[in-house]
């Protein structure tokens, strides 16, 4: 079965996540299929351009714009609030969670998972699982590895095009990947770029 997944915008705000996660939604071959709503995507653009004052409108832009070819078919609109849900501990996560309920989302993946892990109560089943991108990344490693390392060539071939270091361990410790960033450490002693087709996406972004 297809599992839906709706990143929060604090995936999409950071160009290191970002790139990642619209790599693997662009390849995952209906392992998964990402979902959006127009509220996740503009907290993430302004969330950007408040880390970058001076990044030229292109550049905020692009975040959006790449995303769109990939995931355009699944954004979720005209959702209602769950008035299931009295008290949230964040009262901006609502939308979210509300997005994530009317439409059958399997998983959300943000870095504020605690403010989701306490929306619903000891008594009450969640109707999704809650990851931070650095537990998403390594499940999808255990779901499908050989995309994985695929993504990770991609990412090489793409820094290797810009005549920049890749550096991904570092930039993936800097967005608080631990895990995935030793994983992709231990995976990049074994696997030899070659020449590779211009993935769909590519970030071109600073973290």
């Amino acid at each position: 079965m297809e599992t839906r997944v709706l990143p929060d915008s604090n995936i999409w705000a950071s160009a290191t996540l970002h790139s990642w996660f619209a790599l693997i939604a662009a390849q995952s071959q209906n392992m998964w299929s990402f979902y959006w709503t127009e509220d996740i995507m503009a907290e993430a653009v302004r969330a950007r351009r408040r880390r970058f004052p001076r990044s030229s409108s292109k550049q905020i832009e692009d975040l959006r714009d790449r995303l769109l070819p990939i995931l355009e078919e699944n954004r979720i609109s005209n959702y209602p609030h769950d008035d299931s849900v009295w008290e949230y501990p964040d009262p901006g996560d609502a939308h979210v969670h509300s997005a994530a309920v009317f439409a059958g989302i399997h998983e959300i993946v943000t870095n504020n998972v605690d403010d989701f892990r306490g929306i619903y109560s000891d008594r009450v089943l969640p109707s999704y699982v809650v990851y931070t991108a650095d537990e998403w990344l390594m499940k999808a490693v255990e779901c499908a590895s050989a995309l994985v390392d695929k993504v990770i060539l991609d990412q090489c071939s793409y820094w290797e095009r810009v005549g920049r270091r890749a550096d991904l361990q570092v930039r993936l410790s800097a967005a608080g990947c631990p895990e995935f960033s030793y994983y992709v450490g231990e995976r990049l002693q074994y696997l030899t770029p070659l020449p590779l087709e211009t993935p769909p996406y590519s970030e071109h972004s600073p973290e």
